[in-house]
């Protein structure tokens, strides 16, 4: 999803540490193609599963051979050679992703705009977004400006407890479909491979694979191109 640099950043964003000093462990029985951490990024986060005694936390997925995911880039401070001042204000949590029960990865997109979430594993759990009213969902497609829109993290009950993973996978799908209409009406400004709309790339084409944190106030959409 990011390249080599923004990868770095967002590693050592999450760890607190240098990037190629996080242990990563593959080949976990159950979690196929998954690439997990012995620790997490934030007290008292769910875990993932538990191997030889231990417990894990999903950090990524390897994407299929025949599957594309669409590179986004991260925003992190420009020129700017030591980014360790940033890092130790910046507490991001776990990427989420979206598990179906049979052990898929991701939701496809036109499923997910209308709620068919009754495959998602987890689904009636709350999202595990570290609390708080609202948030941005950003998207860096190759070729188009910046997308953000703001969601609201609450549900609409007397209660206004946190939404479940179903409800925000909803939201996230909604968004992204809405960048993909959009899209489809504007002239990319660069990099046509990833053109959006007729000829190009549309709304049946994509997978919505999960989420990563990449500020204390942002999220951005795994996108998977089918």
């Amino acid at each position: 999803m990011f390249g080599q640099q923004d990868a770095a950043f967002f590693i050592e964003s999450l760890f607190k540490m240098n990037a190629r000093d996080v242990y990563v462990v593959g080949d976990v029985p159950g979690w196929h193609n998954a690439l997990m951490v012995s620790r997490p990024t934030v007290p008292n986060s769910r875990i993932d599963t538990i191997a030889d005694g231990h417990p894990l936390w999903l950090l990524d997925y390897i994407p299929s051979p025949t599957s594309h995911v669409v590179p986004q880039k991260m925003l992190t401070p420009q020129n700017q050679p030591d980014w360790r001042p940033y890092l130790e204000h910046t507490n991001l949590r776990m990427p989420i992703f979206f598990v179906q029960h049979n052990g898929l990865i991701g939701l496809p997109l036109p499923r997910a705009t209308v709620g068919d979430t009754e495959t998602l594993r987890c689904a009636d759990n709350v999202a595990p977004l570290g609390g708080g009213h609202f948030t941005q969902i950003r998207i860096s497609w190759p070729g188009y400006e910046l997308w953000e829109r703001q969601i609201y993290l609450k549900d609409l009950t007397r209660f206004r407890n946190d939404i479940t993973l179903r409800h925000f996978a909803k939201l996230v799908a909604r968004i992204v479909d809405r960048f993909l209409t959009h899209a489809a009406v504007t002239v990319p400004i660069r990099d046509l491979s990833w053109r959006v709309g007729v000829g190009g790339i549309t709304r049946d084409d994509v997978i919505i694979v999960g989420v990563v944190q990449v500020s204390t106030a942002g999220w951005m959409p795994i996108l998977q191109i089918s």
